[in-house]
């Protein structure tokens, strides 16, 4: 848990930042490239960390059993 409190402190000025524009340039600048990649692997930590904390039932729900479960929730955060 602490990872992930410690990644979303991180990333939110980061999101601040590209919603008002704060890096300037173009869209396809290389900082605005980063800030997203950063972004996307806080999201997929987050979601890693909701799913392993589903019970049984509700991985059954989205069909997937334990075994899928935990196969990805060991990934790493950069990994899809």
């Amino acid at each position: 848990m602490h990872t992930i409190w410690t990644r979303s402190i991180l990333a939110w000025p980061v999101a601040l930042l590209l919603r008002v524009g704060g890096f300037g340039g173009s869209g396809d600048s290389v900082a605005t490239r980063f800030a997203n990649l950063l972004l996307t692997w806080q999201d997929r930590a987050n979601e890693r960390h909701v799913l392993a904390s589903l019970e049984a039932h509700m991985l059954r729900d989205i069909g997937l059993s334990r075994a899928d479960a935990l196969r990805e929730v060991t990934k790493p955060f950069w990994r899809a």
